[in-house]
């Protein structure tokens, strides 16, 4: 596609594109799609609340499918702007539904099959991922000639699926009942979800909490912000998300190609290991949809994240002898760093500058592959752990930790904090990589350890609970007065003293 810029560059200008201008336009088109993640984050409130979970679902098509017509139309218009709007768009998109569908996933779901179905969304993810992966090999849509199908097929074909399937499906009763005050739609659509008719019980759970609705409006963001009673579940949440994003799995994506590399596997090939390392994402994944709602949410956080501090400490390591003993030209021989490629063919240089025998006569094996191939195997586990917690569930505990009213804006402080720590991670992390190497994964250990003691100590297991228990948890319950505690306004603030929570987070604005 750089060249296509280049083409495209000329042909509206009629003048070259340096080198630097396209780092610098091919920078933006990359990074662009984070500022339009953060935009479709913050419409996640008004339009779930507004329109429903599924019209918001629905509605979203729209930024797909026009983001599609852009990037496809790009080829044809021979212009790059329409690729750098087009991403715009998907970013909006994708922000939009990476806030509203974990939302109306967890409102349709019973407590017992509300983690398994809610890890559903990032399962789907990961495989449209492998998918791509797959459809950008060369010899299928990854090439100079048919590269514009392959941004419009991503797109299109999973909008018209859902357009065709989605409205047949129910709304969230939830939002039927508490926001639309609607109990009769809400009965009917919970009693097709159970498959079963007596679905009081669950109504009456949604009554209390609608009851409370009408004591306190929907929140908007800076209200939520400002709430002394629900800053430990933000809090909570909002840095479960960071830590995700600064975990360092774009890191192991980034490294894991030259890693393949290191260990032998030919350039032409590495697509193939980057598209095995996807389905190894998609498979765990999978087991996390398994096995959420059996082991909860916190054991599936905690001793992942262990593991991928572990993970960290040795690709440290290993990276950073692989990087002082590989040869610096790059060949399969790079047993010294004073090595220099002469056609394809890897040198000695002695002191004066002269060429000396090849490498590759002096010694066809190298002594140190083992540290690559120890490099893979950490980078495969790493994705392991990474895959089955904190891929999946930094969203749902978020779905889960907020009441009715709450909730949307909560998503969309969510939302932006991954988008935020996504462009952070997207902007520095090459500066990083380049000025340390292999030592910047010191960084993503340092935050998984640290994101691995505050989730064991502060952050609550919510597996089988209703959204009413899971906020006694933070000191949600009644007072002797029936004063609610942990609710969306601040008009009754609990006494310490005389009940608490150890997962209460105690700070001041």
């Amino acid at each position: 596609m750089q060249d296509f810029y280049k083409k495209s560059f000329y042909n509206f200008t009629g003048g070259e594109l340096a080198d630097d201008s396209l780092t610098v336009l091919w920078s933006t088109t990359v990074s662009i799609y984070c500022l339009g993640g953060l935009i479709g984050s913050l419409l996640v409130g008004p339009l779930a609340s507004k329109i429903g979970r599924k019209g918001a679902i629905l509605f979203n098509n729209i930024f797909s499918l026009s983001a599609a017509a852009l990037m496809f139309g790009a080829r044809f218009a021979n212009s790059y702007h329409m690729i750098i709007l087009g991403r715009t768009i998907v970013g909006i998109h994708n922000g939009l539904s990476i806030g509203v569908v974990p939302m109306y996933l967890s409102e349709i779901s019973p407590p017992n099959l509300r983690g398994g179905i809610g890890v559903t969304s990032q399962l789907l993810t990961t495989v449209g991922i492998l998918v791509a992966q797959i459809l950008g090999l060369n010899f299928i849509l990854g090439n100079e000639v048919v590269w514009h199908y392959l941004l419009l097929v991503g797109y299109v074909i999973p909008s018209g699926i859902q357009l065709l399937i989605l409205p047949f499906l129910p709304e969230s009763p939830r939002y039927l009942l508490i926001d639309k005050d609607s109990p009769d739609k809400a009965r009917e659509v919970l009693q097709k979800l159970r498959g079963e008719e007596n679905v009081e019980a669950v109504l009456d759970d949604m009554r209390v909490e609608h009851e409370q609705q009408k004591k306190e409006p929907t929140m908007h963001i800076f209200a939520l912000l400002k709430s002394r009673t629900l800053r430990s579940q933000l809090i909570c949440c909002v840095l479960v998300m960071a830590g995700q994003q600064f975990s360092g799995i774009n890191a192991i994506f980034f490294y894991s190609t030259s890693i393949y590399e290191k260990a032998g596997v030919p350039k032409e090939y590495s697509p193939y290991a980057t598209i095995g390392t996807g389905a190894i994402n998609v498979f765990m994944t999978i087991v996390s949809v398994l096995v959420i709602d059996i082991t909860g949410r916190k054991v599936l956080l905690t001793w992942p994240l262990v593991f991928m501090t572990f993970a960290f400490g040795i690709l440290t390591v290993t990276q950073g002898l692989s990087e002082y003993l590989y040869c610096v030209c790059g060949c399969s021989q790079g047993i010294t760093p004073n090595g220099t490629l002469v056609g394809d063919v890897c040198h000695f240089v002695n002191e004066t500058g002269a060429y000396e025998e090849t490498i590759a006569n002096l010694n066809t094996t190298d002594p140190y592959a083992w540290i690559a191939y120890l490099s893979i195997v950490f980078v495969i586990l790493y994705i392991i752990a990474f895959a089955i917690g904190l891929g999946p569930i930094p969203f749902i505990i978020t779905t889960e930790m907020f009441r009715q009213g709450a909730r949307p804006a909560a998503m969309m402080i969510v939302g932006s904090t991954n988008w935020i720590s996504n462009f952070i991670v997207g902007l520095l992390f090459p500066i990083a990589q380049d000025k340390i190497g292999a030592f910047v994964f010191l960084f993503f250990m340092v935050v998984c350890g640290l994101t691995c003691v505050f989730v064991w100590i502060k952050v609550p297991e919510t597996k089988h609970k209703t959204f009413e228990e899971i906020q006694r948890l933070f000191g949600g319950q009644d007072d002797d007065a029936g004063n609610d505690w942990g609710v969306a306004n601040d008009s009754y603030i609990p006494d310490p003293s005389k009940k608490s929570s150890k997962y209460a987070i105690t700070t001041s604005l």
